[in-house]
């Protein structure tokens, strides 16, 4: 099969995000088929234009690994407004490499991706086009995702417009795909089959946290410390960090442990400021590192941290890519949450749930040290992961979808 994914925000490993798509796309390479991705250059985290375009060009095109991208020129951004123009700016320029791929090639099939859901649509015209098979990807749920955490009235006009557009690519879509467990039941809340959705999580490429890199920079910051515990990914309102922050509060008349957070985001300058008002030296705020990075910055940590706030949100499930990273590197996760929001995790082994921060800060201290406990749970951890998560897996069973749907359409 010959597969296009859009999807703004895909990236590669040896860059800042989640590389969800690449990861998808290299199994499938693997397994014979042909996969293109169609991205923005400048990197959303980083705030980055990782290409150079001549002069009148929108996009370039690259192959990495066996896969092809497609990289498409958009505006830099801060704020909302040039933010906005950023995704139209995708809009524009990926409708337009897409109608010049068609010269030269045919696809049999065409996932569209959201987060904003015009990368879907793009997707959809040109399967319309190339009269192929179109699959809409729900990463987040539009609008709903800003309804639930009060962002927006259901009744706002913006969020009436986004449910009537998401309806609109459910009905066109052949496949509806989602990462949250229970998102099925909100697709056919809207009046969906729900056999034409497929859950299909995020997930981790296991051969990264088996052929793992060492990195100066990361050994000289993690040697330190004597114990570690790690936190990665977005500093936003959703990550719900400010927990972690009291924890540390709680121990920070313990030398041994050190919080080692990683990434950006709109709340990080808050939490730096919280833990400098408290004056937590236990406390260290890294910038985001790439995605080929993680594993060697987890093979030397001690513990690891997620946070999932109770909301309504969760309803529906979540999948959080650093979860499934503390996983395969084998490294106990103390998850702050509650039993409601994180469902059968609960059971997992290597999964500690605490729901105050002195009930965090008591469980760190009893884990950190015990190395027999970290190595009997990082295997069980290792082994779940892979059953459940492994990109191989969960590419096989897309796999079967898009033949099946294929070979209907001819």
């Amino acid at each position: 099969m010959n597969i296009w994914i859009f999807n703004h925000y895909a990236t590669t490993p040896v860059y800042v995000g989640g590389t969800r798509h690449y990861d998808l796309a290299y199994e499938l390479v693997k397994k014979g088929h042909e996969v293109t991705i169609f991205a923005s250059s400048y990197n959303h985290f980083v705030k980055e234009e990782t290409h150079r375009y001549d002069s009148g060009v929108s996009s370039v095109k690259e192959s990495i690994n066996g896969i092809n991208f497609v990289w498409v020129k958009t505006a830099a951004y801060q704020g909302t407004i040039k933010r906005i123009k950023n995704i139209l700016d995708y809009t524009y320029n990926a409708y337009r490499a897409g109608i010049k791929e068609l010269k030269t090639e045919e696809p049999d099939i065409i996932i569209g991706s959201s987060v904003h859901p015009l990368a879907a649509y793009i997707g959809y015209l040109i399967s319309k086009k190339s009269k192929s098979v179109f699959y809409f990807e729900e990463r987040d749920l539009w609008p709903q995702t800003f309804v639930d955490f009060g962002k927006l009235s259901k009744h706002n006009p913006i969020a009436q417009a986004l449910y009537v557009f998401e309806k609109f690519l459910y009905q066109k879509a052949a496949k509806i795909i989602v990462l949250f467990d229970k998102a099925a039941d909100y697709v056919e809340s809207r009046g969906v089959d729900n056999d034409k959705v497929v859950y299909l999580p995020n997930g981790v490429n296991i051969e990264s946290f088996q052929e793992i890199r060492q990195d100066e920079d990361i050994l000289r910051v993690m040697q330190s410390y004597k114990y570690t515990v790690v936190y990665t990914g977005s500093h936003g309102i959703a990550n719900h960090l400010e927990p972690l922050i009291e924890t540390a509060n709680l121990l920070k008349d313990n030398s041994d442990v050190q919080f080692i957070l990683v990434g950006n985001g709109l709340k990080k300058n808050d939490l730096i400021r919280l833990a400098r008002t408290n004056n937590l030296s236990n406390v260290t705020f890294l910038d985001p590192i790439s995605k080929e990075k993680i594993p060697y910055l987890l093979s030397l940590a001690d513990l690891s941290f997620i946070s999932i706030k109770k909301s309504p949100l969760y309803k529906w499930g979540f999948s959080m890519n650093k979860l499934y990273d503390y996983m395969a590197s084998g490294l106990p996760v103390m998850m702050y949450s509650s039993k409601e929001v994180i469902g059968s995790f609960k059971d997992v082994e290597g999964i500690n749930l605490s729901e105050s921060p002195d009930e965090l800060a008591t469980d760190i201290l009893n884990k950190i040290h015990d190395e027999q406990y970290k190595l009997q749970t990082g295997y069980a951890l290792r082994k779940y992961v892979e059953n459940n998560y492994s990109w191989a897996k969960l590419a096989i069973k897309l796999e079967l979808h898009m033949l099946s749907d294929v070979s209907r359409s001819k």
